[in-house]
């Protein structure tokens, strides 16, 4: 039977930096470390849009990104 434990998580935004030579979306992404495994889907968004506001880019999308290890 294989485990698993709970290593790190962080949040991953997705900013619009703006349109490329061709017209296409340039994406500026930046990452927030330290986010609890428990945390919820609202409390993520909710926390990404605040910081969102620290800054002049739009939100395009958030990302929660979790670490465990598996083993047996």
């Amino acid at each position: 039977m294989a485990f698993s434990d709970f290593k790190n998580a962080s949040i991953r935004c997705t900013y619009d930096n703006g349109l490329d030579a061709n017209g296409k979306v340039k994406r500026k992404f930046k990452s927030y470390h330290n986010v609890k495994e428990a945390a919820a889907a609202d409390g993520i968004f909710e926390t990404a849009a605040v910081l969102t506001n620290f800054g002049t880019k739009t939100l395009m999308d958030v990302e929660k990104q979790s670490a465990i290890t598996i083993y047996q």
